[in-house]
């Protein structure tokens, strides 16, 4: 900001010294006198008419896709006319964050809380005698400047983004206040698109396009349609998971749950949980601030957790079904080291190079702006990838195989389960974080609305694949229920009367006494079940 003054007038200064040196050239009446280059500066072109010189049309430069041009019938040719063009190098690059209010542009005021920037190399032409031009900028004839974008990979990604609307001026800097402003007075944007403008104007100075990337707003209906969805989503994937935790902890003592791949199931839950509780809680929190930094930690960390006990629940599919490595207790210590692991490193590793880039603009996640949202979406990527591969390998194993050879190893069971559960979640999940990127980071209203569907489908179908459809699941929990029931009976039938006939009756002799028990062996023998696994 502070170095603008000094390049605008150094622009000033350059053009007229060039005006001055054309002015100065060596008169020839009759004769055309032309001298031009190249320099670290700008591609510069002198140029001096001899009275009455038929010129018809001119342009500078002659070569490229940015240039000027002036029609013919501009020129008065009644006196010697002179020519300036100047197309500058660098100087665009100066002009980053231009404050609307320090601009004669009446449009780009409206959003005065979004700057200004250089979207074109900075081209300029002095002819003099000044051309007869329209004072009506529908009329003819008119200046033609036609000036091709200039974009950083930064700006390109704001004007690609659908959620932001792009605004471009055709303008040039006005010196008659003494410092360069810029203007778009007597000019106006006739044709182009995003990557070139077609400006005409009624006067000749120094020209370039102007830029101002304005976000465009929800409307009150989306941003509460959206904040319903998210609350309301995120609210019953929390209940669902949570229920799904509960459900492993109680049916934890059953032999067929008390397994790794129970283990994996909810340490995937509660990842998930924690991230979605998290994600709940950071809506509460500014751009900017250290809460929203903390927040923009942990949603990374626990959503990356939630991807790696994916791949965990892939891995483990593979030791059951393609090739078993390693034995209980070290893929246990394997599975861990990936599942909580693996995720702590990434993020360690992100906040050490790009603890700028958590927290900073519009949400407390991850930002765009410089790469380092590949932090979350590589991994995610790698997950899902590999977790493909492993599906397609197993599918092709099972489909070869009877289901009587996996009788055999007892897994027939287990197998189909783990393949369904991972064949509908990994696209759940996979789908509802690409989305999820694509939401926070650009706003585009319809990736925010199948984020909050796909983001509330995420513990739901967790809670269906894990427990609601899961035959085990089901199985623990009867075979549970009916341990409760028979416990219970039990507590209610043990029977200790206060006055027994065996008392009463003083043990007589020939009378038999009361047995406390009072469940029929006979009778209850059906109905036994084996409590070992309990």
């Amino acid at each position: 900001q502070q170095s603008i003054p000094v390049v605008s007038g150094l622009i000033e200064t350059v053009d007229r010294v060039m005006e001055h040196m054309v002015t100065n050239l060596e008169p020839s009446p009759n004769a055309l006198i032309s001298l031009g280059g190249q320099s670290f500066i700008a591609d510069y072109s002198l140029m001096k008419f001899p009275q009455n010189y038929n010129l018809q049309h001119y342009r500078f430069p002659k070569l490229g896709k940015s240039y000027i041009s002036v029609p013919g019938e501009a020129f008065t040719m009644q006196s010697q006319t002179t020519i300036v063009g100047l197309f500058y190098h660098n100087m665009h690059n100066y002009y980053k964050e231009i404050s609307p209010f320090k601009t004669r542009i009446n449009e780009a005021s409206d959003f005065k809380d979004h700057k200004i920037q250089v979207a074109s190399y900075l081209i300029s032409l002095k002819v003099e005698p000044s051309p007869a031009l329209s004072v009506n900028l529908s009329g003819a004839p008119l200046i033609k400047i036609v000036l091709t974008h200039i974009l950083s990979k930064e700006q390109q990604e704001q004007v690609l983004n659908q959620s932001n609307k792009v605004f471009l001026y055709c303008a040039f800097l006005d010196y008659s206040s003494n410092e360069g402003v810029w203007s778009n007075e007597g000019c106006v944007r006739s044709d182009g698109n995003l990557t070139y403008s077609v400006c005409l104007c009624n006067h000749l100075t120094n020209f370039a396009i102007l830029m101002q990337v304005v976000p465009l707003k929800l409307t009150t209906g989306h941003r509460v349609a959206l904040s319903t969805i998210g609350y309301v989503g995120c609210s019953i994937s929390i209940i669902c998971l949570a229920i799904t935790l509960v459900t492993f902890a109680v049916l934890s003592s059953v032999s067929t749950i008390r397994n790794q791949r129970y283990h994996i199931h909810a340490n995937l839950s509660f990842a998930i949980l924690v991230a979605e509780i998290l994600l709940l809680i950071s809506a509460r929190f500014e751009p900017g601030t250290l809460p929203c930094k903390v927040m923009a930690v942990l949603l990374h960390f626990f959503f990356l957790s939630a991807f790696a006990w994916m791949l965990v629940e892939g891995l483990h599919l593979y030791s059951m079904v393609v090739k078993v490595f390693g034995s209980e207790g070290s893929k246990h210590f394997y599975y861990y080291g990936i599942g909580w692991g693996s995720p702590l490193v990434i993020c360690v590793v992100s906040m050490t190079s790009a603890l700028n880039s958590y927290g900073e603009v519009d949400n407390c996640w991850l930002s765009l702006t410089n790469g380092a949202i590949w932090a979350f979406v590589a991994p995610a990527l790698f997950v899902i990838v590999v977790n493909i591969g492993i599906l397609i390998s197993v599918t092709r194993i099972i489909s070869r195989i009877s289901g009587e050879s996996y009788k055999v190893h007892g897994d027939a069971n287990a197998v189909k389960l783990t393949v369904k559960a991972v064949a509908v979640l990994l696209p759940i999940l996979g789908i509802s974080w690409i989305f999820g990127v694509l939401a926070v980071n650009t706003h585009s209203l319809p990736f925010l609305y199948i984020f909050a569907v796909f983001n509330s489908l995420q513990g739901f179908f967790v809670f269906l694949f894990h427990c609601l459809l899961n035959s085990e699941v089901r199985a623990a929990f009867k075979h549970k229920t009916k341990v409760w029931s028979l416990t219970s009976s039990s507590i209610r039938n043990i029977n200790v009367k206060p006055f027994n006939s065996d008392i009463m009756n003083g043990n007589k002799e020939g009378v038999t006494p009361t047995k406390m028990n009072t469940w029929d062996k006979s009778t209850n023998s059906a109905n036994r079940i084996d409590l070992s696994a309990v």
